[in-house]
């Protein structure tokens, strides 16, 4: 009974481990985002924690071979989890103040929250190898039996978190059930300890009362009321979703980036100074009637085209299904004859659609972290040969416009320049300072457009084909020359993005 109880421990550590992991990318993904960094930090982290949980533990189960040891490991891991709603963002938000940069930034906010609990949970194994081992002929049989159930908890705990809990439950209920799980891990081991030692098993009612203390406090604590009114928070599959309002807009963030603004005043206009800019493809190509917008978000590009362009039908991609719902119940977003939404990745969508548009824009990078399948030279390809003949692919990019911030937004200006031949790039200095957008438009075309009959079609078309009056103004964000001999060019093989976008 009690090796039993010992390896279910050491299945549940395993599971909640791994859980944590999972869902530690949602705790940092408000101040850090989801680049390559943080996952990095994340899982370096909890194999150093590991690392040194595995030797701690086997040294000290060699010294005090007792479960109850294991439970206060546990309790106290326990007790740290249902805790983190209450200081996580605290200590997030504070590191980010420091600015410890973009990789020391997430991994010192690693280190503070988990390297702690992970290392507690750590200790599980050699004390459920030492404990269980009935002699030293059978301990490799043990540590294998041991090592594969703590295997498969993680492998249950990893698929769960990822492929349910995060969809079904918010981040501090999860959090809360994790610290609940590993405090009563724990008092399975404390149980498992009063077996061995052959004395009577009573319910251990001051660790349940704390754990009910506990629960209370996290459940009852808020936190301060901010200026903004959170309309709602969600974790989706593939970001942590925020909708706000704030006066007379309301807004749309995954993660730590804001992603759409609509005004409360006007539904269906103008919203973010980027999104603005995508009305330029109709100087390079007046006839544009079919549209495809890889990136939903809360839809002001669909939206706005399907009002202000009467000839116009568009198609909307969006990979995330939590988005589609919060931009047609928050954002006006709806379908109808001529808006088409799909839910789908946008690549794998080009490769399954023999449709052809006149113009596709990609509104699909984040400030922080960006599909690197969606910038390299194939992708670009698969654009292309969707493109009528005259067509437009409108990128929307970022960067500084000089110096080691700006390699990332050049990589793909060259990038598609290979594809296309024709590329410009225009700077949307409202959008920000020094980092903003860039907007790079390519064309389908032999031939390009010149500044001057840029001008020209902007004077006939301002304020009444496009709805802008600042049309002319953005015109002459035009940048010249784009260097592109100290980038390189971005192929599945080869698309260093999140060090391009981070680079110090």
């Amino acid at each position: 009974m009690q090796k039993l109880a010992l390896l279910l421990v050491a299945f549940l550590s395993g599971a909640i481990l791994m859980a944590l992991e999972i869902v530690g990318s949602r705790v940092l993904a408000p101040c850090f985002g989801g680049s390559i960094y943080v996952w990095g930090s994340l899982i370096g982290v909890f194999l150093g924690a590991l690392s040194l949980g595995y030797y701690l533990g086997g040294r000290l189960v060699d010294r005090w071979p007792r479960p109850g040891l294991l439970a206060g490991f546990l309790l106290l891991s326990g007790i740290l989890v249902v805790l983190m709603p209450l200081y996580g963002s605290l200590v997030c938000d504070s590191i980010s103040i420091w600015d410890f940069g973009d990789r020391a930034g997430p991994l010192v906010a690693c280190l503070t929250l988990f390297f702690f609990p992970g290392m507690l949970m750590g200790t599980t194994s050699p004390f459920v190898i030492r404990l269980t081992a009935r002699t030293v002929n059978h301990v490799g049989q043990t540590a294998g039996a041991v090592y594969a159930i703590s295997t498969v908890g993680s492998i249950a705990g990893t698929l769960g978190t990822a492929f349910y809990l995060l969809s079904w439950l918010g981040l501090r209920n999860i959090l809360f059930l994790l610290g609940a799980l590993l405090i009563l891990t724990a008092l399975t081991a404390a149980v498992a300890g009063k077996a061995h030692e052959g004395r009577s098993v009573g319910a251990p009612r001051p660790t349940s009362a704390a754990l009910a203390a506990l629960l209370a406090l996290a459940a009852i604590c808020q936190p301060a009321c901010a200026k903004e009114r959170i309309l709602l928070e969600r974790d989706s599959a593939y970001h942590r979703l925020f909708v706000t309002e704030e006066g007379n807009y309301r807004w749309l963030r995954a993660d730590n980036i804001w992603h759409t603004q609509m005004n409360l005043q006007d539904r269906h206009g103008r919203g973010l100074p980027y999104s603005d800019y995508v009305d330029l493809a109709f100087l390079f190509n007046p006839k544009i009637r079919s549209v495809l917008v890889i990136g939903l978000g809360g839809g002001t590009i669909p939206k706005r085209f399907v009002r202000d362009y009467p000839q116009v039908k568009v198609d909307a991609v969006e990979v995330d299904g939590d988005v589609v719902k919060i931009a047609a119940s928050y954002f006006d977003v709806r379908p109808g004859p001529r808006l088409r939404i799909f839910t789908a990745d946008g690549r794998p969508f080009l490769r399954r659609s023999k449709a052809k548009y006149d113009l596709i824009v990609l509104d699909a990078y984040y400030a922080d972290t960006v599909p690197f399948f969606l910038t390299t030279r194939e992708f670009f390809d698969i654009v292309k040969e969707h493109l009528t003949a005259g067509g437009v692919f409108a990128n929307n990019t970022m960067g500084t416009l000089s110096g080691s911030k700006s390699k990332f937004y050049r990589s793909v200006y060259r990038t598609m320049k290979e594809t296309f031949g024709q590329v410009y790039a225009f700077k949307v200095p409202e959008s920000g300072s020094p980092i903003m957008n860039v907007e790079l438009f390519a064309l389908n075309s032999k031939g390009g457009v010149s500044v001057g009959t840029l001008r020209e079609r902007a004077l006939q078309m301002q304020s009444k084909v496009i709805k802008d009056p600042d049309l002319l103004a953005k015109v002459e964000n035009l940048l010249g020359r784009v260097r592109t001999d100290d980038v390189p060019t971005l192929t599945d093989d080869y698309a260093p993005v999140d060090a391009l976008l981070h680079l110090w």
